[in-house]
């Protein structure tokens, strides 16, 4: 399956997802990943706002804020994707294209200063490879992050494929996080 085909068809899958699902399936996933050493070592996780059926990060971002983490979300800027500090999901506004994300003047934070970073998707293989958007946005992210970065593909199980298609500039992550557990990439 190629990657416009693959995308219509796990955009489809996740519209279909109704709330209840959703909120089961981001509980089972949270607390794979919250009981694993990299969320326990983490002091600054880069999160994202789910929207349009993808895996909920709620629960992550109420856990790193009552453990003390720093917490960042993407922003969109001019120059694509930075990411920003937050403090709480009040804080969240809608961004250009429809997520919520952190103000303007909300501190900025460095890739390099991520330790743990959810990266979201519409599907992934078992080897990390990830099939986004089509905007390059999480791409670029992370090719810019240290090597010690813990990443996360954060997924459904649908969302977990036997191939997903890959080009040169795609970038692999290093984790699989869904509900059926915390893997291994690779």
């Amino acid at each position: 399956m190629d990657k416009a085909a693959l995308r219509s068809a796990m955009r489809a899958r996740r519209r279909a997802l109704g709330e209840a699902a959703l909120r089961e399936a981001e509980a089972r996933a949270a607390a794979a990943l919250i009981a694993h050493a990299c969320w326990r070592s983490a002091r600054t996780v880069g999160l994202h706002a789910a929207t349009r059926g993808e895996l909920p990060t709620d629960l992550l971002l109420a856990a790193a804020l009552a453990a003390g983490k720093r917490v960042a979300l993407p922003r969109q800027s001019p120059g694509g994707m930075e990411f920003r500090l937050t403090s709480s999901p009040a804080e969240l506004a809608t961004g250009p294209h429809g997520i919520p994300e952190p103000s303007a003047q909300a501190s900025a934070v460095a890739p390099a200063d991520l330790d743990l970073v959810l990266a979201p998707g519409l599907a992934f293989d078992r080897l990390g490879n990830r099939l986004g958007q089509g905007g390059g946005d999480y791409d670029r992210l992370l090719a810019m992050l240290p090597a010690g970065t813990a990443t996360v593909g954060w997924c459904h199980d649908f969302q977990l494929v036997e191939r997903v298609p890959t080009e040169p500039h795609d970038r692999r992550v290093g984790w699989l996080g869904a509900p059926s557990g915390l893997l291994r990439a690779g």
